[in-house]
């Protein structure tokens, strides 16, 4: 699979860090995409979870997936043979574009946590600053 969606720090929407940055290096940008599913506050950043809702987010295609991929999920705490204390886990799903309404497979970041307690960005939409 070569898309990746995001949907928090890593969208050029955000502040650019150190992580954003080495995405925006090694991957081009497709476009905005939508994902069915609800978004909560985790800290500084978001958490995707399956579930009712829309979920807005960005596309991209990744230049060589075996060396990006396990970069990001170091970033993701995704732990590939610990799914029971990975922070995320990687999955694939299907997300629909903005500009076409094409539906394409990406991978995704699933938040791998409790979410009682946790605010919901009802809009479906990661505002940093929140």
């Amino acid at each position: 699979m070569q898309y990746l969606f995001v949907y928090g720090t890593l969208m050029k929407k955000c502040p650019q860090n150190e992580w954003s940055a080495f995405l925006q290096e090694n991957a081009v940008y497709v476009d905005e995409a939508t994902i069915e599913g609800a978004l909560y506050k985790i800290d500084y950043y978001p958490g995707l979870v399956k579930g009712k809702g829309t979920v807005y987010g960005e596309v991209y295609t990744l230049h060589e997936n075996s060396k990006i991929l396990p970069l990001l999920d170091e970033y993701e705490g995704y732990l590939l043979e610990d799914s029971i204390n990975s922070l995320y886990l990687r999955d694939a799903s299907q997300v629909k574009l903005s500009r076409t309404d094409k539906i394409i497979e990406a991978w995704i970041y699933y938040y791998n946590r409790s979410i009682t307690d946790l605010k919901r960005y009802n809009s479906g939409i990661f505002i940093s600053s929140e």
